[in-house]
């Protein structure tokens, strides 16, 4: 069964993500580096000219010479050299074809990292590590298919987000931990929690002005649309997937915690709670403080800019962008603190009814 889920999950994403190269009106072509045959600075503007060969179209194996200087800044990280691949945007103009260097192809480098991070599971969670992959794949899938499509086609984001993310919450709950009464429990625990999460991150949006329009990339997403995606809503939709995953690291934690305490001792009822809550409180500490330093890793560019001090600093805190970022840090932490006493509480009566004869 693990296995069927986790092929029909590699499936449908490949099913979904459909030809790559395809945009709209936008024509990609694979090509490949065969040689450099200049690397300068000009104006304190890195480039290089390269001898680029084409590997797909009705031109494929032609030969031309292209200057790269990066989609937006070029550094010597981003040189390129014989055998790179890359994708070329063509354009015409009558008779005349014109092709630009639109990417370099990344994703290939880093198919060794996804071996090691498999080969890591399976060797250190043994059954429990397949099972996750296959729990990772199926929660990607579940994005791809349901989610990503309703969300393009102007359906409300948040609704489909929370559809999707408890497709989401029993793939990876169930497929992972198994159903028992622990899966449960943390289950119910999550989403209880989601719900709180919801509602606190949609007062704070409105109580801060938030649109959802704070960055290029929004504002692409709502012309792309044509309007259509209700972008606060879709911020909103951002920070409940942003808690997910921290939310089922707590609910299962917690759930374990409470049952392996159960079944190690006669602890039952308020002494049970009040031990596993104990728990919970020094995870709270870590995982926060983990939550929090990932989004400002993220944001990491942003802050220093911010820092070079080419605005105000009180309206550059005050942006959208960074305000939206905050926002997500606290109403997440809000919810990994709530998500303990109310998965604690859970599992505590789970555990016990398991101890009651039948």
């Amino acid at each position: 069964m693990r296995r069927l889920v986790l092929v029909v999950a590699v499936a449908a994403a490949i099913v979904a993500c459909g030809d790559p190269n395809t945009g709209v009106g936008i024509e990609v072509i694979d090509a490949h580096v065969v040689r450099v045959i200049e690397t300068g600075d000009h104006e304190g503007a890195k480039f290089q000219r390269l001898a680029v060969q084409l590997d797909g179209s009705l031109y494929r194996g032609e030969v031309v010479e292209l200057e790269w200087d990066g989609r937006r800044a070029l550094n010597e990280n981003g040189f390129l050299a014989p055998g790179d691949r890359v994708l070329l945007t063509l354009s015409r103009t009558g008779n005349t074809r014109t092709y630009t260097i639109s990417e370099i192809v990344r994703l290939p480098s880093l198919w060794p990292f996804v071996v090691i991070l498999a080969v890591a599971l399976v060797v250190v969670g043994r059954w429990k590590g397949l099972a996750s992959l296959a729990g990772l794949g199926a929660s990607i899938a579940v994005f791809l298919l349901a989610v990503l499509p309703a969300v393009r086609n102007g359906d409300d984001p948040l609704l489909a987000t929370l559809i999707g993310s408890i497709g989401v919450l029993v793939v990876a709950v169930f497929v992972v931990h198994g159903f028992n009464r622990k899966s449960i429990a943390a289950l119910v625990g999550t989403l209880g929690t989601l719900v709180l999460v919801v509602a606190l991150a949609a007062a704070a949006i409105g109580i801060a002005r938030i649109t959802g329009l704070g960055t290029e990339d929004a504002i692409f997403v709502f012309v792309g649309t044509a309007g259509k995606v209700d972008m606060p809503r879709l911020v909103l939709a951002g920070v409940v997937v942003a808690s997910l995953g921290a939310l089922v690291d707590m609910a299962v934690g917690q759930a374990s915690t409470a049952f392996e305490l159960s079944a190690a001792g006669e602890l039952r009822g308020r002494r049970l709670y009040v031990s596993a809550l104990n728990v919970g409180r020094d995870h709270i500490g870590s995982l926060v403080n983990t939550l929090a330093l990932a989004y400002f890793g993220g944001a990491l560019p942003l802050i220093v800019l911010v820092s070079l001090g080419f605005q105000p600093l009180s309206v550059s805190i005050n942006s959208e962008e960074i305000t939206q970022s905050i926002l997500a840090v606290l109403i997440a932490s809000i919810g990994l603190v709530l998500c303990v006493p109310l998965t604690t509480a859970v599992a505590t009566y789970l555990a016990d009814r398991a101890r009651v004869p039948s």
